[in-house]
C-alpha cells in the first residue's frame, strides 16, 4: 500500500508505540512505567474496537487493499505485544528489587503457611460466591461472550477432555494484597481455587487459560428518531454487546483443542487478528495498580496559582467582566471552572446557564453545580452528547438526572456529534462565556493538558449564545438554517473556510510566513494539500501532533509528537508572528469529521497578554528535547534528543513558566498575594 505510515490506522499504532516507549523509558519512575503499560493496553483495546472494526466494514463493502492493511496491523500489533511483555517482565523484576512482589498461584506453595491460609479464606469468602462457570457440552448453546471482559478457558483432562468457560467478575478488584504486602492478580487467586469450583468432576489435571475478545464498537443509528433519541441509544447500546469480533487475545500456552473451540464458537477467522499473548490480559487495569510508594511515582505537582484568580478571592464573574482569563490545566487548577459554576449556581444575579457536555466524570462536580443551579431557580440548558463513544450510558444517566430538576436537556443535531466545549452564563444583562479545548471533566482535568478561555467579550459571548440557540432549535426542528459567525469558528459552518484563508494569508508572505499547529490529529486531505502549497511557497511551520499524522515530510515543516506524564490534548492554531499573528484555541482537530461533520468551536485569543502567554507555551513545546519524537516519513518514533539523557522537557518548563508568571504578577501587584 502507498504511503503506509500516513494511513490513519498505522499512524495510530505509531502513537501507541510512543506510549509503550514511555513504559520502556527508564527515566520514568517505576510505577509510572507500569501505568503506561496500562494506558497502552487500554488504547489497543479501543484501536481494535474502533479502527480495526472500521477496516473490516470496508472489507465487507469490497474496498480493495483492506485485507493487506489487516495483515500489516496484525504484524505490527504482535510486534508491540512482544515488546509489551518484555517491558512488563523487566518492570516486575525491578519491583521485586524494591520489595514489591507480584506473586502467582504457582508461587504460593513456597510461601509461609499463613499466606496459603489467607488465600484460601479470601477465595471462599470474597471470590467464590461471584464465580459462575459454564460447562461446555454438546447440544448446549455456547455462552455469549462480551467485548472487553476477561475469561478463562478451563480444561479438565482425563480419558476425555472437558471444557468450561469462566468469566472473571468485573466487580472484583483486579489486584489483592496479602497480609505480607505481596500483590496478586485476582486471576491467580481464581487459578489457585480451581479445584474448589470443579471438584465434582473426575479429572487428572485441571488448568485455566485466559482470553478476551474485542468486538466492533460502532453504533448503527438510523435517522428515524420518532422513538426518542435516549430510547434509541439505549436499544442500540444493547446491540453493541454482540458486535462482530475484531481480535482474539489468548494465552500462548493454550492447548490447541481449546483454541479451535473458541475460534469456531466465536466465529473468529484467519481474517481477524489473533494475538497469542502472555498469562494475563486486560492489562489496562495496571493503571490502578496499588501504588503506596510515592518515591516510585512522579512527584506531586501542586497546580501553579493563577496570577489573577488566586491573587484575590473576588467573585469570578466580577473579574471576568473586566478582563479575559485563560486557565491551562493541570498546570493550573481545573477547580477554577468548578468554582465559577458553583458561584453561578447561587448568585442571585445569574438567570441562565447553558453548557455543552461531551464527557463528564461519573461523580461530576460540574453536573452537581448545574443540578444545584436548577434547584436555585436558574434556567438551565444542557446539550449532552449521547454518542460520545464508551460514555453513552453515563451521559444518558446525566441527562435523566438533570431532567428531574427541570433542566432543558438537548441532544445536538443527530447524526452529527456536538464536540464543542462551551459554557454561557447570563448574569443580568451581561453574558460570560467559557470556551474550552477539552471536556468539562475534573478527572481528566488532572491528567490532560487543556485550556479554557473565560470572557465577557461581546464578540464572543453573543456568538456563543448563537451556538446554543442553534442547538435548541435543532432539537425541535431537524432542518435549521445555518447560523452566521464572524469571530468564532464553528464547524461545520465556517471553520474550514477560515483556516484555508489564514493559510492563504501566510502563503502570500512566502518566507516571512509562519504557521504553528498543535492538535491530536492532522489527517484532512484538503488542509494537508493547502499546507503543502504554503510550505512550497517558503512558509515555515511547526507542528506538535499527538496521535495521527498524515503529512509527508517537507523541508519547511518540522513535526514532533510529545508524550509525557500528562496527555497533550490542547488544539492551538497560530498564523503569523508578532502583532500580525492570529491565535485560535479549539476543540477541533484537523480531520474531515471535525471540520465538516461535527459541531466544533475554535475561538480567538484577542488579549495581547494572553496571546503572549499562548505563544510562549507553544514555543516551549517546539523546543522539547526530552520527550519529543520526530514525526518522520516512516514514523519511526526517534527521540529529538538522546534517549536516556536530560534536556529541555516541555511539560516541566511549562509549569515553571506559569509559576514564574504568578511570581512576577504577585511581586508587581499591590500588597502580598493572598
Amino acid at each position: 500500500m502507498k504511503n503506509l505510515p500516513q494511513i490513519r490506522e498505522i499512524s495510530t499504532l505509531s502513537f501507541n508505540e510512543r506510549v509503550l516507549q514511555e513504559a520502556e523509558d527508564r527515566r520514568n519512575p517505576l510505577l509510572e512505567r507500569l501505568k503506561f503499560l496500562g494506558i497502552f493496553s487500554s488504547n489497543m483495546d479501543e484501536f481494535f474496537k474502533v479502527r480495526v472494526a472500521s477496516i473490516q466494514r470496508r472489507i465487507d463493502l469490497g474496498k480493495k487493499g483492506m485485507q493487506e492493511l489487516v495483515e500489516v496491523v496484525g504484524h505490527k500489533t504482535r510486534e508491540l505485544d512482544e515488546r509489551f511483555r518484555t517491558a512488563y517482565a523487566g518492570i516486575v523484576a525491578q519491583l521485586a528489587e524494591e520489595d514489591i512482589r507480584i506473586l502467582t498461584d504457582q508461587d504460593i506453595a513456597g510461601q509461609p503457611d499463613g499466606t496459603t491460609a489467607w488465600l484460601q479464606e479470601y477465595f471462599h469468602e470474597e471470590v467464590l460466591p461471584s464465580l459462575v462457570p459454564v460447562i461446555i457440552a454438546k447440544g448446549q448453546p455456547f455462552p455469549p461472550l462480551v467485548d472487553g471482559a476477561l475469561y478463562f478457558g478451563v480444561v479438565m483432562e482425563k480419558r476425555r477432555t472437558r471444557y468450561a468457560i469462566l468469566e472473571v467478575p468485573r466487580e472484583l478488584p483486579r489486584f489483592v494484597e496479602s497480609p505480607r504486602g505481596d500483590i496478586m492478580y485476582i486471576d491467580d487467586v481464581i487459578r489457585h481455587g480451581l479445584n474448589e469450583m470443579f471438584y465434582i468432576f473426575d479429572y487428572d489435571r485441571i488448568s485455566a487459560y485466559e482470553f478476551k475478545i474485542s468486538r466492533d464498537a460502532e453504533l448503527d443509528i438510523d435517522n428515524d428518531f420518532t422513538e426518542g433519541f435516549v430510547r434509541k441509544m439505549q436499544r442500540v447500546l444493547e446491540q453493541r454487546k454482540g458486535g462482530r469480533p475484531t481480535r482474539l487475545v489468548y494465552d500462548a500456552s493454550m492447548p490447541l483443542g481449546l483454541r479451535r473451540l473458541l475460534l469456531k464458537e466465536l466465529k473468529v477467522s484467519g481474517k481477524d487478528t489473533l494475538i497469542p499473548g502472555g498469562r494475563y490480559h486486560n492489562m489496562k487495569d495496571l493503571m490502578r495498580f496499588p501504588s503506596r510508594r510515592k518515591d516510585l511515582l512522579f512527584p506531586d505537582l501542586d497546580p501553579a496559582p493563577h496570577p489573577v484568580l488566586d491573587r484575590d478571592r473576588k467573585p469570578m464573574m466580577d473579574v471576568i467582566e473586566k478582563q479575559d482569563l485563560l486557565i491551562t490545566y493541570p498546570y493550573q487548577s481545573f477547580d477554577h471552572v468548578i468554582r465559577l459554576l458553583r458561584e453561578a449556581a447561587i448568585d442571585p444575579k445569574v438567570q441562565e446557564i447553558s453548557m455543552s457536555l461531551y464527557r463528564s466524570a461519573r461523580i461530576s462536580q460540574v453536573v452537581n453545580a448545574l443540578y444545584n443551579a436548577a434547584r436555585n431557580g436558574k434556567k438551565i440548558t444542557v446539550n449532552i452528547e449521547l454518542q460520545a463513544r464508551f460514555d453513552e450510558k453515563n451521559n444518558i444517566r446525566i441527562s435523566q438526572r438533570l431532567g428531574e430538576v427541570g433542566a432543558t436537556v438537548t441532544f445536538g443535531v443527530p447524526p452529527m456529534k456536538v464536540h464543542c466545549k462551551a459554557l454561557l452564563i447570563k448574569r443580568k444583562d451581561k453574558l460570560i462565556a467559557g470556551l474550552s479545548t477539552g471536556n468539562f471533566h475534573e478527572g481528566t482535568g488532572r491528567l490532560y493538558v487543556d485550556s479554557i478561555l473565560l470572557t465577557a467579550d461581546k464578540r464572543l459571548t453573543e456568538e456563543t449564545a448563537r451556538v446554543f440557540e442553534y442547538l435548541r432549535n435543532a432539537a425541535k426542528v431537524r432542518a435549521v438554517s445555518a447560523p452566521e459567525f464572524k469571530h468564532l469558528l464553528i464547524s461545520p459552518f465556517n471553520t474550514r473556510k477560515k483556516f484555508m484563508r489564514l493559510i492563504n494569508r501566510e502563503q502570500k508572505k512566502g518566507k516571512d510566513g509562519y504557521i504553528f499547529i498543535k492538535a491530536n490529529h492532522l489527517t484532512d486531505e484538503g488542509i494537508i494539500d493547502k499546507l503543502r502549497e504554503a510550505a512550497d511557497a517558503g512558509v515555515k511551520m511547526d507542528f506538535v501532533i499527538r496521535t495521527t499524522y498524515a503529512m509527508r515530510p517537507h523541508d519547511n515543516i518540522r513535526a514532533i509528537s510529545i508524550l509525557d506524564r500528562f496527555l497533550e490534548h490542547q488544539r492551538v492554531y497560530i498564523f503569523g508572528r508578532g502583532e500580525d499573528r492570529k491565535i485560535y484555541l479549539s476543540s477541533a482537530d484537523l480531520m474531515e469529521r471535525n471540520l465538516d461533520w461535527r459541531i466544533e468551536s475554535a475561538f480567538p485569543i484577542n488579549d495581547p497578554k494572553l496571546q503572549q502567554e499562548v505563544s510562549a507555551m507553544m514555543a516551549i513545546q517546539v523546543a522539547d528535547a526530552c520527550k519529543a519524537r520526530v514525526l518522520d516519513e516512516n514514523q519511526s518514533n526517534h527521540y529529538v534528543g538522546t534517549a536516556g539523557a536530560g534536556g529541555h522537557r516541555a511539560q516541566d518548563e511549562t509549569y515553571k513558566y506559569l509559576m514564574k508568571r504568578w511570581e512576577e504578577e504577585s511581586s508587581s501587584s499591590h500588597g502580598p498575594a493572598k
